[in-house]
């Protein structure tokens, strides 16, 4: 496999574990800001995790063994490189088959990206846009020069300053190209939405189940690295086991008993509401030993055909929450609890008054995921 395909596969898969990592904070802000996680925003964190991983690999890797490289000279002469493109005089195909025409095209090409991307996702200026350009190519030439800073005795990379211009240009123009994408964008925003849909139930059991494994896992390296290095003993994989999963369940429980919601339901802002007040303590503990509580049970409980029950009990309540009313699930159908959007103070009278604003379109799906 070349260099350039491995650097590809590597940015596509780290980008997917970043996009896994990132996929709880940019739920929580899109529900809070759109009360919405469309397909458009799953592509974008995907695209911009891949891309940003892609800007470091395809720069600073392969990363080679000390002592078995050369050191590069840097190239600081502004226009050295660009000075070395020739001109067409032998047909555009004679042209762009040019080293130094494609070295340039290429560092256009890559940063084009980044400059849509920060004026359709971020939303900031041209101005901007072009400045984050150069910023980033900065860093990026700026670590090649210094081996990573200091990594390795002498830059593995040829520094060029060319490479600064030519990537800002890449950023100022995905951000002008990004103009009729704009131009066409409304800038009144939609009303958010104030049932709960299938999809954003789905959105907050993935999140939970994310923040369980995650959280998890840290736990569980935390317990090595205390084991291995601290104490110098064993793993002790019996006690890390437990404690893996008994402190984010911990965390779900205190969230569950003190909030009514678990993370999850934190994440994509929807609220737990009791038909009589002096139901709430009673209704939040039903919730727990019926939702989160057989899960964690399940998975600590030395009981044969433990991992055929877990399966089922999941799918069960992702079923559950197809059928019941509000899409609440298996443990609020049983205890009682209704299940609502957490609108902001003032949020909701806004929202209506947009709504009130729009001119009728029809029929629309407003609680799309």
């Amino acid at each position: 496999m070349s260099d350039q395909a491995l650097n590809a596969l590597t940015a596509v898969a780290l980008g997917g574990v970043v996009a896994v990592v990132l996929f709880i904070p940019v739920a929580a802000y899109e529900y809070r800001r759109d009360g919405r996680l469309g397909a458009g925003d799953l592509t974008t964190l995907i695209t911009g995790a891949v891309y940003g991983l892609s800007l470091w690999t395809y720069t600073l890797l392969p990363l080679p063994d000390r002592g078995e490289f050369r050191c590069r000279v840097p190239q600081s002469d502004l226009l050295g490189t660009i000075g070395l493109m020739g001109f067409p005089d032998d047909g555009v195909r004679v042209f762009l088959r040019d080293p130094a025409v494609q070295q340039v095209l290429l560092n256009v090409l890559l940063f084009v990206p980044l400059g849509v991307f920060v004026r359709l996702v971020l939303r900031r200026g041209v101005v901007v846009a072009t400045l984050t350009g150069l910023a980033v190519s900065v860093a990026i030439e700026m670590t090649q020069r210094t081996g990573v800073w200091g990594f390795y005795d002498c830059a593995y990379r040829k520094f060029d300053v060319d490479d600064l211009l030519v990537n800002t240009l890449g950023a100022l123009a995905g951000a002008l190209l990004s103009w009729p994408v704009l131009r066409r964008r409304s800038d009144t925003p939609a009303p958010l939405p104030t049932r709960v849909t299938w999809g954003r139930r789905m959105a907050g059991m993935l999140s939970d189940a994310l923040f369980v494994l995650m959280l998890g896992g840290a736990v569980a390296v935390a317990w090595r690295g205390l084991m291995f290095y601290v104490l110098d003993t064993g793993p002790h994989r019996a006690e890390q086991w437990l404690l893996q999963w008994s402190v984010p369940f911990a965390v779900e429980a205190l969230c569950v008993l003190g909030l009514g919601r678990t993370v999850g339901e934190i994440v994509v802002s929807v609220r737990t509401e009791s038909p009589r007040r002096w139901w709430t303590g009673p209704g939040r503990l039903l919730k727990l030993a019926l939702g989160i509580g057989p899960v964690f049970w399940l998975v600590l409980a030395p009981i044969p055909y433990r991992g055929q029950l877990l399966a089922a009990y999941l799918v069960l309540t992702v079923v559950a929450t197809f059928w019941t009313r509000e899409h609440r699930g298996l443990s609020h159908a049983l205890s009682g609890l209704e299940l609502r959007v957490a609108v902001p103070p003032g949020a909701e009278a806004e929202s209506v008054a947009q709504a009130a604003d729009r001119p009728a379109e029809g029929p629309t799906d407003v609680g799309r995921t």
